[in-house]
């Protein structure tokens, strides 16, 4: 036997041993690709699915910006109305126009506003706003007392002087207690027509007492004759 034959069954399996591992290193690159192109697909499906998701968040928020919109303006334009009615139209002049829109609106708080809003004119109207009044109105509170005091014993000691029967005698006890309970009436439509508030606790103690200590005191001065 030759070299040449004993040589050729050699050659013959590394040339089959090269083939096999060829094909097994073309069949590892053909499921590496393939593991690639699925895990590429897949995150392109999830990308899609995502920005599928945005878009449709953003058609929702769209929809519900808009509808808040329409809303808004909506209930500003009434509630404009009805400060038009209440303080004069010429005071407001005509409906403002929108401002600076909010970057990141939020629908609660939004409606929580013009709720708000609604309350604090539907308190105006009632003459009560949730707010002090200055501190100087105490001040006016006992002057207005004090007057109305005053004008009742001015009024009792009229009818006195002109009679001093026994109904004018009561006429005239009764005009007194008048004059001190119409003091904090006169109190309450002064302070709604100047603030919009109603009288508070300390405003009403001072207007009373002012009324009572003018009262007795003219009272005891001017009637002691009588």
């Amino acid at each position: 036997m030759t070299a040449s034959t004993e040589c050729a069954p050699n050659e013959y399996a590394q040339a089959v041993a090269a083939y096999l591992k060829d094909r097994a290193d073309a069949d590892a690159e053909i499921r590496a690709a393939d593991t690639a192109y699925r895990d590429e697909s897949a995150k392109l499906a999830a990308a899609v699915e995502s920005a599928r998701a945005s878009r449709d968040e953003a058609n929702r928020s769209s929809v519900s910006a808009a509808a808040l919109v329409a809303e808004t303006d909506k209930a500003v334009a009434v509630l404009w109305r009805a400060l038009g009615d209440f303080v004069g139209h010429r005071r407001t002049g005509p409906t403002p126009s929108a401002g600076v829109p909010d970057p990141e609106p939020d629908t609660e708080r939004v409606r929580t506003r013009l709720e708000r809003s609604g309350r604090l004119l539907a308190l105006a109207r009632q003459g009560e706003l949730p707010i002090e009044a200055p501190r100087h109105t105490e001040a006016t509170a006992a002057a207005i007392g004090a007057a109305t005091g005053a004008l009742a014993v001015a009024v009792a000691l009229g009818v006195l002087r002109a009679d001093d029967s026994a109904v004018r005698q009561a006429f005239a006890a009764l005009t007194l207690f008048l004059g001190i309970a119409v003091g904090p009436i006169a109190l309450g439509v002064w302070l709604s027509w100047q603030y919009r508030v109603r009288p508070r606790p300390a405003q009403t103690l001072a207007c009373v007492g002012a009324a009572v200590f003018a009262v007795c005191a003219l009272a005891g001065f001017f009637m002691r004759g009588l």
